[in-house]
Parts: C-alpha cells; sequence; structure tokens
C-alpha cells in the first residue's frame, strides 16, 4: 500500500474507531468499550484514544466499560479544549457529564498522569480510584536525547508511519512475538501530524509542572512502574506512592518505561478497579 492510501486509510480507522462528544469545555474525542462501573483510559505522550484501546485490550474485560479519551491536541480532541492538566482534567468531568457518567475510575499512562491527577484533586467526588501506570507525576527536568531524536523524526513526515507500517508487517506473525506490544504501540504514534500539537504542549507542561499536593488525594491508587525506565523515572512512582495516602505500589525491578501488562499485573489492576467501584455503578456512554 502506498503512503497515500495508507495515510486516508488510517485516517477512516481513527475516524471510524470514535466519537467526538460537544461538552461545555470544548470538543473531545472519546471511545467505550465494554459495560458495568466506568473506567476513564488517559493515554500518554503521544498517543491518543486509540492508545487507550490498546491498554483496555490487554486488560480484556467487558464487566467494566472502559472510556479511551483523546487528550487536546491528539488527533480530534483541539487543543483549545485544554492546555494545561488542570483545564483537561475539567473537559474529563465535562464529557463525563455528556455521557451521564456520575462518577469513574481511572486508568492514567505516562505522560497522562498530570491530567488525571488534576482529576483527582478538583473532582474528588467523582474519582473513584486511580492507576498509575508508568505516569509522570515530577517535573520533566531535561528532556531525554532518544525522544528528542524520536520526536525530529516523526516530525519531518507522516511517511515515517507509512514506513515503520511497512515493517510491522514483515515482522508480524514471526519470532517477534514478545515485541508485540511495542509494535502495537508504535502504531498509535502516527499520523504524528494530528498528534504533534499535543505532544507540544505535554513538553510544555512537563517542564513547567508544579509540585502537586498529592496528599489531598483521598481516592486510592494502584502505582505501577518500571526501576529502570529513563523516560519517567522512577522517582515519579516514588513520589506518588509516598504521598498519596492510600496508595499501594508496585516495584516491576529492571523494567523500563513500556511496563507490559502482563497476566499478574492484569489481574491486579482488574481487581483494584472492581474493588472500588461503587456497588450497582453502569456507564452510560454511547
Amino acid at each position: 500500500m502506498g503512503f497515500r492510501a495508507w495515510k486516508a486509510a488510517t485516517l477512516d480507522r481513527l475516524s471510524a474507531g470514535s466519537m467526538v462528544a460537544q461538552t461545555d469545555r470544548g470538543a473531545v474525542e472519546y471511545a467505550a468499550v465494554g459495560t458495568g462501573p466506568p473506567v476513564l483510559v488517559i493515554h500518554g505522550s503521544p498517543g491518543g484514544y486509540d492508545q487507550g484501546l490498546l491498554i483496555v485490550r490487554r486488560l480484556n474485560d467487558p464487566q467494566l466499560q472502559f472510556i479511551a479519551v483523546s487528550r487536546p491536541g491528539y488527533l480530534r480532541t483541539p487543543i483549545e479544549t485544554g492546555r494545561s492538566p488542570e483545564d483537561q482534567a475539567d473537559a474529563l468531568a465535562a464529557l463525563l457529564d455528556v455521557l451521564g457518567v456520575p462518577q469513574a475510575s481511572v486508568i492514567a499512562v505516562s505522560g497522562g498522569g498530570p491530567s488525571a491527577l488534576q482529576f483527582a484533586l478538583r473532582y474528588p467526588g467523582r474519582c473513584c480510584g486511580l492507576v498509575l501506570i508508568s505516569a509522570r507525576t515530577q517535573r520533566l527536568l531535561r528532556v531525554p536525547l532518544g525522544l528528542r531524536i524520536l520526536d525530529s523524526a516523526l516530525g519531518c513526515s507522516d511517511a515515517v508511519g507509512w514506513f515503520w507500517n511497512l515493517l510491522a508487517g514483515c515482522l508480524r506473525g514471526r519470532h517477534y512475538a514478545n515485541e508485540s506490544l511495542r509494535m502495537e504501540l508504535a502504531q498509535t504514534l502516527f499520523p504524528y501530524s494530528l498528534r504533534r500539537a499535543g505532544r507540544s504542549n505535554d513538553t510544555f507542561n512537563f517542564i513547567h509542572l508544579p509540585v502537586y499536593s498529592l496528599s489531598e488525594i483521598r481516592q486510592p491508587a494502584l502505582v505501577i512502574h518500571g526501576t529502570a525506565d529513563r523516560i519517567v523515572t522512577w522517582s515519579n512512582a516514588e513520589f506518588a506512592a509516598g504521598t498519596i495516602p492510600d496508595a499501594q505500589l508496585i516495584r516491576i525491578p529492571d523494567a523500563g518505561h513500556l511496563v507490559s501488562l502482563e497476566q499478574h499485573l492484569r489481574l491486579k489492576i482488574l481487581g483494584f478497579l472492581k474493588a472500588h467501584a461503587p456497588a450497582g455503578l453502569s456507564g452510560a456512554a454511547t
């Protein structure tokens, strides 16, 4: 498949897989999967609702209703919906209003951490619990060289995504099965032109991130992090788990940023979500 055909097909797939809610905070793109107690899924940087759905597929539990969102500047959520983590938390609450969801648990991955923490702080009555996976909770002191190179490469042209898709097709089905999560995750970076605004905004926010008063969070939290993470360092997990009063820390020795949802982690996450979901609460998203 040529570049133009690939990009057109990718855009069609992304548009068909989600909806856009018009909230009083602006447009918010989302996709809802499953039934039962609602769980907001907040993607990393870069990403989009499709990255959230990757986490949903790994968890694979239809008894929960997962609502994967695109944060402002990603895919079909305009950057004007909310540039700061505080504004993004307000947009999440406005989305729940439109969907008729009074409360939800939250899963935040990587760069989705600040928005999730602000949602818990600003809307304590609407957040049932937090799952933070390799999540940023502290200021970014220095952008790693690898990320700077990645941003430069992705920003050159959407053809980078097309080439990656060709490469992934060649490797798929061979002895690279243990790399399947990384291959799927990479697909949620493209087309980068639809994610560039969000990524740039995130970098600004991360560099200027204040020290959040996490001791004020009263919801239970599950913090999962690899000790060898070079993108969002281990200190982010230590800060969150050591400051949020009701936090449980799962330490993955020698693991990097892409902490895979292995079976034991999957069961722990699902157990946490179900243990802290309000009794009888079902999602109303459509």
